[in-house]
């Protein structure tokens, strides 16, 4: 009896962890798409403030951070900026790594 007691509990502490772990993961998982999100805006931003002082959208993200105070972690985001003409909005695309 008292084996099956010991077997009970260490399968709810296994579980009690399983579930924590997963709640962790699925956590910082939402964080960084939230953070992707906000970069991604933050640069959209950037490029519309570029556009209403300069005339022109800029032609690289790097312009952007140079000039415009964008920050990228490049070791956590992969940022893809593709400017078709100065007068069009450039396609901005942030991924977490």
């Amino acid at each position: 009896m008292g084996m099956k007691r010991y077997m009970l509990s260490i399968a709810v502490f296994l579980c009690t962890v399983a579930v924590f772990l997963y709640s962790i993961n699925a956590v910082s998982k939402r964080s960084e798409a939230e953070g992707a999100e906000a970069l991604q805006q933050a640069i959209q931003r950037a490029s519309v403030q570029c556009y209403a002082i300069e005339g022109r959208y800029p032609a690289s993200v790097e312009y952007l951070t140079e000039n415009y105070g964008i920050q990228i972690d490049r070791d956590k985001y992969a940022v893809f900026y593709e400017g078709f003409a100065s007068n069009i909005m450039p396609d901005i695309t942030v991924h977490p790594l």
